[in-house]
Parts: structure tokens; sequence; C-alpha cells
């Protein structure tokens, strides 16, 4: 079973984690020097939960932001238990 969103289908990210030295030119240095780039995964807010969908239970990867739709009845025919 894959770390993704059972309803919305949010995952990881892949993203640059980028460092710089040096001073900003607004507060009187020469400007910021990038030294490093490297390669960094972004975790999606995801929790395992059982959900009744349909009269069958199943326990399923579910974002925060699932989560919050949940509870507020967005989501049709599932249900947390």
């Amino acid at each position: 079973m894959s770390r993704e969103c059972y309803l919305t289908g949010k995952k990881n990210l892949v993203v640059n984690s980028v460092t710089r030295r040096g001073k900003a030119r607004a507060q009187g240095g020469v400007g910021r020097k990038t030294t490093g780039i490297t390669r960094r995964t972004q975790k999606a807010n995801l929790q395992k939960k059982t959900v009744r969908e349909s009269g069958q239970l199943k326990t399923v990867w579910l974002s925060a932001h699932a989560l919050r739709n949940l509870t507020r009845g967005v989501y049709k025919n599932v249900e947390l238990v």
C-alpha cells in the first residue's frame, strides 16, 4: 500500500533544498550566493485511519485536509470509524 491519500491523492513531493551564504543587498551586502542545491522529499501529512465505505471497513492513508473534510461531511459514502 503506497503512502498516498485515499481521497485527495496527495503524496510526497521531491523538492530542492537551496543553501545560501552572504549578506542580502538590501542590508548592505553584495548579495546572497547559492552554495549548494540538493534534492529532498517534502512529506505529506498523512495518517492511517479506518473508514467505512459503502458498508465495508478499510484501513487507508488520509491527509489532514481529507480528515477535516470527512468530519464536515464533504465526501459521500465515506465515514470515519
